[in-house]
């Protein structure tokens, strides 16, 4: 029987499901963990006999499953934003205190990322004039200005009021900078590592790089895509390379490998381990640093975990690795589970773990040149088979030219992102290298020509939106193959972890 962490994680994010829908109180999570616990000893007691053992093995997974799903009721529970309305019982004062978390310069003026005092972490996104706020300031709102986003009937407001919500933002609105009283200023570590983020921004934005590429790079190396245009956007998301602008596994693996090169001449003192060390280190300060995204985050937990296999000289399961970066997530943060963001992090990482290796019909010691370049188109369509039901449902659009650019653009990222890498820290030391400036904003126009050339434009995007059930039933299948795929390697796994 498999034992790895997958029943742990679908279980965990079945009670988190449950409890948002159902917006139970989070003490009713006690249930099953009760009965789970109560089945558990019953089984302990049975084990005495080693042919009764055998038989219940099966009902194991029940007690692991049901306490699960407890902990992710009470943790959805536990950490539930909550509206002015419940906190104050309808009596909601005229003001209320707010910590500022992000502030995006707009046509119109700031946009204002807030956190509400005394809601359990419910966040409002507020519009207003040029204010001199910045991240971590405690403001005072006079509350009437606070609409909450469920009671947006507009057409937009009904789109994406659904995903602000799950991502804990409950209110939106529009203030007037002089009806906003700064009041203090939070003590906070995050605030360095987000001030550390500007000062590198600010010095990328200093240098002879174009404006283009400089939002460029700020989107791919440090998680802000706000300086991106729409047409940039536009233009990746109709090639199917919009995953390109998001911090992600690929970019954390990218990052990692160029950390472990630098360290390299720890390697020939015998010292092999310390590097990993001060890789998983410096990987940590940096997704800090970039603002802690689910996908980045969900990166950094797998490599940790690899990182930390090769140091202690145990094997590595790619697979236990991703469920367990999905419960640490979950836990800290029973909100991911909504985020489009995470949904289609996991399920790419997922499909690639369950099919990309399985269907390359190259042997990887024959012919290992083959093998790259057969895995490479291979992961490009199982991650695309995996994420187009996402796409379609949260973005309504599908990009059918996805397998041409991602093929021929994808070989060139690496390579573009370590140039820039190298590039920024020379930035930071206050040493600037025209010549790699230019050769970024020749390469960040290659990319955006290409991707608008072989995707032609919105020619080959689709407009539609799967409904849910499609979306679970395809999930489901995919699923299905999966397992079926790889059910001889699990019960190789499992056998090898209990011997």
């Amino acid at each position: 029987m498999y034992k790895g962490p997958l029943i742990p994680a679908l279980t965990l994010a079945l009670g988190i499901f449950i409890s948002s829908v159902s917006q139970m109180v989070w003490w009713i999570g006690i249930l099953p963990i009760i009965i789970g616990s109560t089945l558990y000893f019953f089984l302990l007691r049975k084990s005495s006999d080693p042919i009764i053992t055998y038989r219940m093995a099966k009902w194991h997974i029940l007690w692991v499953m049901l306490i699960f799903v407890g902990i992710g009721m009470i943790d959805e529970g536990l950490s539930r934003p909550l509206t002015l309305e419940k906190v104050y019982s309808g009596k909601v004062p005229e003001k209320v205190t707010c910590e500022v978390t992000g502030i995006l310069s707009k046509t119109y003026g700031d946009r204002i990322d807030v956190i509400i005092e005394g809601t359990n972490h419910a966040k409002a996104r507020l519009r207003s004039g040029v204010t001199t706020l910045s991240p971590g300031d405690i403001i005072s709102v006079p509350t009437k200005y606070l609409i909450e986003v469920s009671t947006d009937t507009t057409e937009i407001g009904k789109k994406i009021g659904p995903m602000l919500i799950s991502s804990g933002i409950l209110y939106g609105g529009m203030v007037f900078p002089s009806q906003i009283e700064r009041i203090g200023y939070s003590k906070s570590i995050k605030y360095f590592f987000i001030r550390l983020r500007e000062n590198i921004e600010i010095n990328i934005e200093r240098s002879h790089l174009k404006k283009e590429t400089s939002d460029f790079l700020k989107a791919i190396l440090m998680g802000d895509k706000n300086g991106l245009d729409e047409h940039t956007k536009l233009t990746f998301a109709n090639g199917g390379t919009a995953h390109m602008l998001a911090l992600s596994g690929l970019h954390l693996g990218i990052l990692a490998t160029l950390i472990l090169l630098i360290l390299w001449p720890i390697k020939l003192i015998g010292k092999y381990k310390w590097g990993y060390g001060a890789a998983i280190i410096l990987l940590w300060i940096y997704v800090i640093i970039t603002g802690m995204s689910h996908s980045s985050v969900r990166a950094c937990i797998m490599t940790t975990i690899a990182f930390i296999a090769i140091i202690t000289e145990r094997k590595n399961y790619a697979g236990n690795a991703l469920c367990s970066a999905c419960i640490l997530i979950l836990l800290f943060d029973p909100m991911a589970l909504f985020d489009a963001g995470f949904q289609l992090s996991v399920v790419c990482v997922g499909a690639l773990i369950a099919f990309a290796s399985t269907l390359n019909p190259i042997g990887h010691r024959h012919h290992p040149i083959l093998y790259y370049i057969c895995g490479s188109l291979i992961a490009t369509m199982v991650a695309t088979a995996a994420s187009w039901v996402l796409t379609s449902y949260y973005f309504s659009q599908i990009p059918l030219m996805f397998l041409p650019t991602n093929i021929l653009l994808l070989p060139l990222l690496p390579v573009y992102l370590g140039i820039a890498v190298v590039f920024i820290i020379f930035l930071c030391l206050g040493i600037e290298i025209e010549w790699v400036g230019n050769i970024l904003d020749y390469g960040y126009e290659f990319l955006l020509w290409s991707t608008e050339k072989l995707s032609c434009g919105a020619d080959f995007v689709v407009d539609y939106q799967l409904p849910i059930w499609g979306v679970i039933v395809w999930l489901t299948l995919l699923f299905t193959a999966g397992w079926w795929l790889n059910k001889n390697n699990l019960t190789n796994e499992s056998n090898n972890r209990i011997s």
